[in-house]
């Protein structure tokens, strides 16, 4: 009897502990703030981050304010990834001229190199900003736990939409149409 009441013991510490340690990671796991915009209405305002180009440029989410941005956590290994990106790039053919902004954000420590990210840039003819997400640090704080997984933010940097899955032309088109 003893031994049980032990056990059970141990068993609530350890559901206290786990508890204690899940809440305290979620803390710094923060994608977006709670605001009211101007129509007081209650939206997720994204983070920012800055993170290094391909071509080793700085690039940070705020300084993107004012255009409509797409960002999409990807992989070079992805297939559904590989398969996706001919779509990006025509849909930026189309939108980069209305304001429209595409960040293609590479989960860099999940990939091998700099140079076989640089290589799938070529191979797939690639215009739009790639990002290095060399720690994972971005990808944690969106929630990104699958490739490809798109963030869709309005021109006051609001999150619109979250999709996980790869994600067409016309696709994209219709979840941007009302942040245009």
């Amino acid at each position: 009897m003893k031994r049980f009441v032990g056990l059970v013991v141990v068993c609530i510490l350890l559901g206290f502990l786990g508890k204690e340690i899940y809440t305290s990671s979620q803390q710094h796991v923060n994608k977006e703030e709670l605001v009211v915009n101007e129509d007081n209405k209650k939206v997720m305002q994204a983070t920012n981050f800055e993170l290094p180009t391909i071509d080793g440029q700085m690039m940070d989410l705020h300084s993107q304010r004012g255009k409509v941005v797409i960002l999409n956590f990807w992989a070079t290994w992805c297939q559904p990834c590989q398969k996706e990106v001919p779509h990006l790039q025509a849909f930026y053919e189309n939108f980069k001229d209305k304001d429209v902004e595409i960040l293609a954000v590479n989960l860099s420590h999940k990939d091998n190199r700099v140079k076989v990210i640089q290589s799938f840039a070529k191979k797939y003819n690639v215009t739009f900003p790639i990002l290095l997400d060399k720690k994972g640090e971005v990808s944690t704080m969106y929630g990104v736990f699958t490739v490809p997984t798109t963030i869709i933010l309005n021109r006051e940097g609001e999150i619109l939409h979250e999709i996980a899955g790869p994600l067409d032309e016309n696709m994209l088109e219709e979840l941007i149409q009302p942040a245009l």
